[in-house]
This record gives C-alpha cells, sequence and structure tokens, in this order.
C-alpha cells in the first residue's frame, strides 16, 4: 500500500485547504442579531429534533429567555454565524477558522452549493460527548450527535455543542454543499462524511502542507482506533446495525479505501473514555 504522501488525490485534496491559507481570512464583523434572527432560533427550538436528542439546544434557548445566555451574530459576505452562549460557560470563537472553513467547503464547490448564503447556528452547551459509564450500554445519538443540516441546504446547519464546534462544522458544510454521498445508505453516508470531515480538519491544521497534515492525519487515526477499539469491546459496536459503527469504524473503512495504511484493532490499548471524534485543533489565524 502506498505512503499517504504518494497517494494520487492528497495533493488536490491539500491544494484549496493550501490557496486558502495564502489569503487573508474573509472579512467579518460582530453585528446586533435582529428580530428574525431570534424568531428563527425560536423556530429551531420548537421544532423536533431526532439528532438533539438531550434538548440542548432547548436547554441554550431556555437560558436566553432566562437572560442567562446571549446571542453572537458574526456576518460575512458568504454569510452568518449566530452563537447562544451561556454566560456560565462562555468559550473561544474561532471566527477566522470557521470562515475559512466556510470559503473551502462552499466557494471551491459546486455553484449550487454557493446560491444560498450559509447560516449557521451554534448553540454553545458544555456538554461533553463521553462514553457510557456502563459496560455493554449502547453507544447511541445522545453520546455522539453535535449537529445536523439538510443537504443542499447552506441555511440549515445546526450546531448543539461548543465542543469541537469547528469539526461539526466541516462535517455539516459537506451535506449542505451537496458533497456527501447521498446515494448510499445512511450509516455509509455519515462515515464518508466524517472521514472526509476529519481529512479537511487535518488538513487545516496543517495550513495545507503535505508533512504536517501526515503528522496529523497518523495522530487521528491512532486515536480513532483506539475509540473505535474501546467501542467494539466495553460497548459491542460491530456492525453497521450499531449507530455508533457510522462514525466510529466507518471512518476507519473509508480511509482504507482511500488507500491510507490504517492498522486492525489494536488488542492492548488504554481505555478511551471520550467521544470527542478528534485531537486537533486548527489555529485561529
Amino acid at each position: 500500500m502506498m505512503s499517504m504522501k504518494n497517494l494520487p488525490w492528497v495533493d488536490g485534496f491539500l491544494r484549496p485547504i493550501r490557496e486558502e491559507y495564502t489569503k487573508a481570512p474573509p472579512r467579518h464583523a460582530l453585528v446586533e442579531p435582529s428580530h428574525a434572527d431570534i424568531s428563527y432560533i425560536r423556530t429551531l427550538c420548537a421544532t423536533a429534533d431526532p439528532f438533539d436528542t438531550l434538548g440542548l439546544k432547548n436547554d441554550c434557548f431556555e437560558a436566553l429567555l432566562s437572560g442567562k445566555a446571549d446571542i453572537i451574530k458574526c456576518e460575512s459576505d458568504l454569510g452568518s454565524i449566530l452563537v447562544v452562549e451561556l454566560t456560565s460557560h462562555p468559550f473561544y470563537k474561532p471566527w477566522n477558522t470557521w470562515w475559512r472553513a466556510i470559503r473551502i467547503m462552499t466557494v471551491s464547490k459546486t455553484k449550487t452549493a454557493t446560491k444560498k448564503p450559509v447560516r449557521i447556528v451554534i448553540f454553545g452547551h458544555p456538554r461533553l460527548r463521553e462514553m457510557p459509564t456502563k459496560k455493554g450500554a449502547p453507544i447511541t445519538a445522545e453520546h455522539l450527535n453535535g449537529g445536523m443540516a439538510e443537504r443542499c441546504n447552506a441555511s440549515s446547519i445546526i450546531i448543539y455543542r461548543h465542543e469541537e464546534a469547528t469539526r461539526v462544522m466541516i462535517h455539516e458544510l459537506f451535506h449542505a454543499s451537496c458533497s456527501d454521498p447521498y446515494y448510499n445508505p445512511t450509516p455509509l453516508i455519515e462515515a464518508d462524511t466524517e472521514a472526509w470531515a476529519e481529512m479537511v480538519l487535518c488538513g487545516m491544521a496543517a495550513k495545507g502542507a503535505l508533512q504536517p497534515w501526515i503528522r496529523y492525519m497518523r495522530e487521528q487515526i491512532d486515536y480513532a482506533l483506539k475509540q473505535a477499539a474501546t467501542a467494539r469491546d466495553y460497548h459491542n459496536v460491530m456492525s453497521q446495525k450499531d449507530y455508533a459503527w457510522r462514525y466510529l469504524v466507518g471512518r476507519l473503512d473509508v480511509w482504507r479505501r482511500l488507500g491510507i495504511q490504517v492498522p486492525w484493532f489494536p488488542t492492548n490499548y488504554k481505555k478511551v473514555e471520550s467521544l470527542r471524534f478528534t485531537v486537533c485543533e486548527p489555529k485561529d489565524t
């Protein structure tokens, strides 16, 4: 099997990320949220959501109504990002990175993807992703999900937690920019989308440079293998019928299919307690 640097698709994959970092980030500014923005957030929280099984966005909205949260709005020519931030849990917002991710994922895509401005709502809930405490308990949506988007609808992106908001944003931008393999069953769509999202995240951390990207990917693969082994050995995640397979195991299969050297599950490893998917974050430049 080829090393990552020799895979024929790698240079073409990294090139738009590398080119992005030769430019200044998209110009953006903090502005006052409008009544329409508040109404939209209210509508999101009043709508049943099978992916936000813990009601994280509703918790944030209730805090907003009681004066314990604020709405922060950032605009650029590419669209808008709305953050509902709990006053008890402020968090760092990497605006440059977010707008760069949006430009990478939309401007270079098809014309269909850029007809509508991007609108992203981030509910900054502090709930972390963690493995179930009981051995044998299934890993479900409440342990994993961080956001959702309608396919080919760039104004539909919602993120439920501030943990890994950048990685979730990239994942949902794949859906929203018509770049996911929609013709596959859902577990395979999600596995493919997640694998590519993590590669983009590592690419942004590397600013598109080959050797740093390889280093970040190797660290990510090592972590993902231990996390998948933990899911298998402690929570019986074995096949596509298990909800967690699509994220924790399926991404490994996608990387192998792309020619990346991914070992099989380790047998001697330290149990991973976190369900955070990734180990790197791009610097906000």
